[in-house]
């Protein structure tokens, strides 16, 4: 199986690329690519109703079954291997072995959460062509059909070179990258995967934790349960995670998780004494301190959801009035609780949106069709 009509063109650093996965990453970053003005072509290697799909909304121009992978690889210049981690060591073993039908010069990358096992796995492709690869975005949703051109949009998306990769082709591939709206970092796979698991992993464990810990309230568990709300739902909102999709990260990052679970104890050990010896206030301006020079207006490890606060009435029929300007602008509620509800009175409404702008644009929305809405800082 070859790609037709191959396109080659000087004035673009890959004349080519293949995405192997095109699901919501890899679609993502083809419509991306194109919405950047990418002139290259784009392979796609994927499953067939996806690649059906991924080549009607314009985010490759040919498909490859998963079992030509190999035709697609050796015709590209980037490989992007966009699947489950699993899957890529799986591909990364299969570039390996047929490293021969590889085009000289060839950059392979990948979209994997963690990343020692990955370059690990790529050590057998041609010397100075893997630059592993991290976007720090994704979805609730998934597949080529969830593929938004604006994913990558200040994300960060970290890049983990093998060591034999020379500086010039990291700043290559990084300023590729940067084409989809992506802030790329240079980091080793180690540093990565520490991070990534004080961050990210430590948090959803936590989350999941935390939530399984209700059950420790007996008898009270389902009034915990209901009375759940504020900062312990906005705690625990990634405990919803499914496994299937933790499973490779745990996998593949056991040993760091189990370190930084440890050194988390010691921590959460001296809040525990600072509840004795009048130290928790300290704790308390430290922590707080930090948290202030977490950036706002970036993607990170951890999603940011921005909520907005809408008075409604107690009366039938609010929250339809709520959701249907917002649908008809195509903007769309990531998550909405009920905060505040008098019965026959006033109460509060939060809404969840993915970006401060579509905030901000649903409470122009909102307040256009007569209710009171503002963002919660």
């Amino acid at each position: 199986m070859q790609p037709t009509n191959p396109q080659n063109t000087n004035a673009e650093p890959y004349a080519s690329i293949a995405i192997v996965g095109v699901g919501l990453m890899g679609g993502s970053l083809g419509l991306a690519l194109r919405r950047s003005g990418y002139t290259g072509r784009i392979l796609g290697v994927s499953r067939g109703e996806t690649l059906v799909e991924a080549q009607r909304l314009g985010a490759i121009d040919e498909g490859f079954p998963y079992e030509h992978l190999l035709d697609a690889a050796a015709h590209a210049d980037l490989v992007v291997l966009a699947s489950p981690i699993s899957m890529i060591l799986d591909h990364l073993q299969q570039l390996s072995a047929s490293a021969d039908r590889l085009r000289p010069g060839v950059v392979v990358s990948d979209v994997g959460s963690t990343k020692r096992a990955i370059l690990a796995a790529a050590r057998n492709l041609p010397e100075g062509s893997f630059i592993g690869g991290h976007p720090l975005c994704g979805s609730e949703q998934r597949g080529v059909r969830a593929a938004d051109p604006f994913l990558y949009q200040n994300a960060y998306y970290v890049l983990t070179p093998s060591p034999s990769v020379p500086e010039a082709e990291v700043k290559k591939l990084g300023q590729f990258i940067a084409r989809s709206g992506a802030r790329v970092v240079v980091l080793s796979a180690a540093d990565h995967d520490r991070i990534a698991a004080t961050i990210s992993h430590l948090p959803q464990l936590l989350a999941v934790s935390l939530v399984k810990f209700l059950d420790d309230l007996g008898s009270n568990r389902e009034h915990g349960v209901h009375l759940a709300a504020g900062g312990f739902r906005d705690m625990t909102r990634i405990a919803s995670s499914s496994f299937d999709v933790w499973k490779d990260i745990v996998q593949t990052n056991r040993d760091v998780i189990e370190d930084v679970l440890l050194r988390f104890l010691d921590s959460t050990r001296e809040s525990l004494r600072g509840l004795n010896n009048g130290r928790l206030e300290k704790i308390f301006d430290r922590a707080s301190r930090t948290r202030a020079e977490i950036p706002r207006d970036s993607k990170g490890f951890l999603s940011q959801l921005w909520d907005v606060l809408v008075v409604v009435e107690d009366k039938p029929g609010m929250i339809l009035r709520i959701a249907q300007p917002l649908a008809t602008r195509g903007i769309n509620i990531q998550d909405i609780e009920v905060l505040k509800v008098r019965e026959g009175e006033a109460g509060t409404m939060r809404l969840a949106f993915a970006t401060r702008a579509l905030a901000e644009e649903a409470i122009a929305v909102l307040r256009t069709d007569g209710l009171i809405a503002r963002l919660r800082e």
